[in-house]
Formats: C-alpha cells, sequence, structure tokens
C-alpha cells in the first residue's frame, strides 16, 4: 500500500515532548505502509512544529532511502518567494506547485495549499488541540469531512486536560462562545445565539486562543521536557569552495540556525582554512552566539614521532571558539574515522558528497546514526512536479 502522509499542526510547538510522539508517529506510518510520500508546506518563515515535521520526515527517508520519498508543496504565487535563498529544494525529491486562487493574499494561498494536501492524503498526523480553536485546523476538519483518511493524534492528553479547566477562567463570553463550540455547534450558530456576525464570533475565536494559550503558560500543567542530547551541525568534505557550492553553503547555515536550535557547530580542521569558514562566520545569526568548534584527529602530541608538537587550540582559534582532537595519533584513515565520529553526533551534517572521496563511506552510515539528516551541497535542486490530481493516489 501507498501512503501519502501530510502534517498538520499550531505552528507554535504546545507540549515540548511533542517530537517523541511525532517521530512515533511517522514511525508507525513507514512501518504499516509498502512506501511513504510525506508532503510538507514550504513556509517562509521559521514555524516551529512545521520545521521539526521536516526533520522527522527527512530523517524517515535517510533510514528507509527505499520507500520514503519528500515533496514540497507550494502555491505558484509562493514558489519563487519560497525557494530563493533557500535550501529546500535541494532537501527533498519533488517540489509540486498547485494552484490555489488566492488574489496574491500570502495567508489565503498558505490556507488553501494545507486543504489541498489534507485532500490528497491518506494519512494525516494531527498535532492540533482542538478545544485551542485555531484557524489553522479547518484543513483537519476537511480531512475528516472527506473520509478515508487516518489521523494520528500526537496531542498531550495531560495539555487537552489543561485547556479545558483554563477554559473556566476565560471572561463570560469567551466561554460561552468556548462551550458552545465545543459542543458541536458552528460558528454560524453560536453567533445566533449571541447576536453577532460569523466574522465578530471568529474575533473572539483568536482572541480566546491568545488567552488561553496565556493561561497555559502562566497557569497549565509543567510537563518536564525529555533529555535530549545537544543540536549539533556539523560540517565537512566539502572540497574546494566555488562562488556556486560557497553562497548554497551559506543558505544552508543562515536556514539551519534559524530554524533550529543548534548548540554547537562542528567543523572538520581541514575546512577550518578554507572560504567556508569565512563564509560560515558571515552567516551565523547576530542574535545568537552559537560556539564553533574545530575537530581533528590528530591531539597535536606528535605521539607517533613524524611530527613537531604543536598546540592543537593555537592552530585553530581563531577563527574557531575551540579545538578538540577525537583521536590522536594519526592513522591511515583517521580523516573518514573523524568525519563518522562527527556523523554520530550531529542533528545535521553539512557536506559535498560530489567532491569527496569518502562519499559511499557517509551515505552507507547516515542510516546508522538514526537523528543526522544530510545536507549535500553538491546535490542539484528537486524535480518540480505538476499539481493535476493524478499527481497523487
Amino acid at each position: 500500500m501507498m501512503a501519502v502522509c501530510s502534517f498538520l499542526g499550531h505552528r507554535y510547538i504546545c507540549d515540548p515532548n511533542v517530537r517523541l510522539r511525532l517521530q512515533a508517529a511517522v514511525n508507525q506510518v513507514v512501518e504499516e505502509n509498502d512506501s511513504v510520500e510525506f508532503l510538507h508546506y514550504t513556509w517562509g518563515s521559521k514555524e516551529p512544529f512545521y520545521d521539526l515535521c521536516l526533520l522527522t520526515a527527512l530523517r524517515a527517508r535517510q533510514c528507509a532511502p527505499q520507500k520514503v520519498t519528500l515533496t514540497l508543496v507550494t502555491a505558484h504565487s509562493e514558489l519563487k518567494k519560497h525557494l530563493a535563498d533557500s535550501p529546500l529544494a535541494s532537501l527533498v525529491d519533488r517540489v509540486l506547485p498547485i494552484s490555489v486562487s488566492a488574489d496574491n493574499d500570502a495567508v489565503m494561498a498558505m490556507k488553501k495549499s494545507l486543504h489541498w494536501m489534507a485532500k490528497h492524503s491518506t494519512h494525516i498526523i494531527s498535532g492540533f488541540y482542538e478545544d485551542l480553536f485555531d484557524t489553522d485546523d479547518l484543513a483537519l476538519e476537511l480531512a475528516r469531512r472527506k473520509g478515508g483518511v487516518q489521523i494520528i493524534n500526537i496531542t498531550a492528553p495531560e495539555l487537552e486536560r489543561a485547556i479545558l479547566a483554563c477554559s473556566e477562567q476565560l471572561p463570560e463570553r469567551e466561554r460561552f462562545v468556548f462551550q458552545t463550540r465545543r459542543s458541536g455547534c458552528t460558528q454560524k450558530e453560536t453567533g445566533k445565539q449571541l447576536g453577532l456576525t460569523v466574522s465578530r464570533i471568529q474575533q473572539i475565536e483568536r482572541a480566546m486562543n491568545k488567552q488561553l494559550r496565556g493561561l497555559l503558560a502562566s497557569t497549565g500543567p509543567h510537563i518536564p521536557e525529555a533529555p535530549r542530547k545537544p543540536w549539533v551541525c556539523s560540517i565537512f568534505a566539502l572540497g574546494n569552495p566555488t562562488y556556486k557550492n560557497l553562497r548554497f553553503f551559506a543558505d544552508c547555515i543562515r536556514f539551519i540556525t534559524a530554524r533550529y536550535p543548534i548548540d554547537q557547530i562542528c567543523v572538520e580542521a581541514e575546512v577550518v582554512s578554507s572560504g567556508f569558514m569565512f563564509a560560515l562566520e558571515q552567516s551565523m545569526p547576530f542574535y545568537h552566539k552559537i560556539p564553533i568548534t574545530a575537530v581533528a584527529w590528530d591531539d597535536g602530541s606528535g605521539q607517533d614521532g613524524t611530527e613537531e608538537p604543536y598546540d592543537l587550540a593555537a592552530g585553530f582559534c581563531p577563527p574557531c571558539d575551540r579545538a578538540e582532537s577525537i583521536g590522536g595519533v594519526p592513522a591511515a584513515d583517521s580523516r573518514i574515522r573523524t568525519i563518522l565520529e562527527l556523523m554520530d553526533r550531529s542533528m545535521f551534517c553539512i557536506c559535498d558528497l560530489s567532491a569527496s572521496a569518502y562519499a559511499q563511506h557517509i551515505q552507507a552510515h547516515i542510516p546508522q546514526t538514526k537523528q543526522a539528516v544530510l545536507v549535500d551541497i553538491g546535490k542539484e535542486c528537486a524535480h518540480i512536479g505538476f499539481s493535476g490530481d493524478e499527481a497523487l493516489p
């Protein structure tokens, strides 16, 4: 059976442990089907929940490349804007522009694109807390009405109970709207009871959403975050810098550091003295200092007797903040062992497989890391597909 799976949820993250349930849901879809196509909307800015969905889908494809593909969905009108200076098109297998009538309204284009994805999916992984009455959850309601779609809920039961409890603290009118809508009444029916228009009920629901989120933050349950490893982005095996790959490398750094909580950047020693190091420094966010570590195999002690001892830190700092040796005595396979060690500790690995003699080793090792996502700056952009109903099963 072939599955087409979309992700729907609040653009923000309500529960710090949603990543664990998201990973379990993606694994379930992959395990239960012969092949899976994940659909991802091209968000033009940081959207924490959807960024996490993209990361999880990329991991799934790397662990099962023979059965998982990833398609980027965007409105025709938004294609150029969303893909300019973005590595997204090189991370996925296909870019699918769809025709939606939105009169150059970016928000409407986004909503209609999500509706299109819900309509064409066999599976939806949903992170919506429906009692928050988020306007984006209309796509989920559309999928329910369509039928024939398996909806996998990844919300936390304790948070759902907390939202219900917080609703008791809402002002009288908002509490009435909450209770009436929760009982199954439409916006039109709710408005009729209050003598208000549908547009006014929508305004009240938006305010209600904001109030409930505030109440959850101040009085809601404390959900301890599951322990996680530091988010590391490693850079290695990049080959010779050119204008094209330097520019794309810089785009990758900006994309990753803007959308994900990177704690550390590890740079293979061979990269530190190249033009990529300058591009890295220029692309780092000004608002958040991310420490850069140069990683070498040799510890500088000269134990093998072929070289004079040297100060490892003095050789790499600056431009790096610190230097680390992960081996000791140099050996014939020191470099590939360094690369594999970096892959094992990383969430993202940026390299150029077309310029590396170790491409086969890197590709073979990626599924074994379970978490690393490979960003290949030498890869061509994905094929741009078409938007007819025949494009998907």
